[in-house]
């Protein structure tokens, strides 16, 4: 488990720097693709069954993973429109496309059967279901939304307009700047809540670019499936009703990740990826890195 994360960030890395002096829509296109399919891949080799052939899960890890990595780049990239039609409603199209790259990605990772199993987070809460009727539809807990909350509560206050418009926690502040960690912007996206500065929620560009963010956050979501193993050890009937049933303990990979890319001030802000990434998608504009 530990090499294959190992594996993972390595190639992660990799990959943005490969096609830097490309095309930057094919930049993207190659990192979302890439993203799905490794993620799948690595993790349908982490579940398969016992002795079975490691190489035949990779590869239909591979390429399932890869139909969501292609789904996931169109989801980002539909975001564009809430800037050029000044309307955020336009959020909750790209919204459903990435829900749906992610449950592509994590029944992949999964081994289990294909465009079957289904999932969305809204707020605090995550809905699985199934198309077959299979499973039963359940409605869980996301702790981690409680940090986004909390952080994001400190410098704004929660506006429904916005949180309904895009299908994402929004918090708008009456000052120019929010805070976050010693840093002050005009907006920020910190777990699954929104914080957004005067300025920063009359400019649909930052808007979108934020919601980027709220994207690349679930992206890292399939690093789950990676636990199922370990998640099978825990004897406690107690706690497995618990996380079967009530909660989805989403530990927040993409923190590390995004720190990982590293910090920079201008004019060097979109050196790292997830920025750069962000207002690519927000804009559709080329961006200076």
């Amino acid at each position: 488990m530990i090499y294959a994360m190992r594996i993972f960030i390595l190639i992660l890395l990799f990959i943005p720097g490969v096609v830097f002096s490309q095309d930057q829509q094919r930049t993207l296109l190659v990192y979302n693709v890439g993203l799905g399919a490794i993620t799948s891949g690595i993790g349908a080799v982490i579940n398969k069954p016992k002795h079975a052939d490691w190489k035949k899960y990779f590869i239909k890890g591979f390429w399932q993973g890869s139909i969501g990595g292609f789904v996931n780049y169109t989801s980002k990239k539909t975001l564009y429109l809430v800037n050029k039609q000044k309307e955020t409603l336009y959020a909750w199209p790209a919204k459903l496309l990435h829900a749906a790259s992610l449950s592509i990605m994590e029944n992949a990772s999964l081994n289990e059967p294909f465009l079957q199993n289904w999932n969305i987070d809204y707020g605090p809460v995550r809905v699985d279901f199934s198309i077959n009727g299979k499973r039963k539809m359940r409605v869980r807990f996301l702790p981690e939304t409680i940090v986004g909350i909390v952080v994001a509560a400190q410098t704004a206050k929660f506006n429904l307009g916005r949180t309904l418009s895009t299908g994402n926690l929004v918090f708008v502040s009456k000052n120019t700047f929010v805070s976050t960690h010693g840093y002050k912007n005009i907006g920020f996206s910190y777990s699954r809540a929104i914080a957004l500065g005067a300025f920063a929620n009359a400019s649909h560009d930052v808007i979108a670019h934020e919601i980027v963010h709220q994207f690349q956050f679930g992206d890292f979501q399939v690093l789950n499936s990676w636990l199922k193993p370990f998640e099978k050890k825990i004897k406690s009937k107690t706690l497995q009703t618990i996380f079967t049933k009530y909660v989805y303990f989403n530990l927040p990979f993409f923190w590390g990740i995004y720190e990982l890319a590293g910090r920079y001030k201008d004019p060097h802000y979109y050196r790292n990826f997830f920025e750069f990434e962000a207002q690519r998608f927000a804009t559709n504009r080329y961006v200076l890195r």
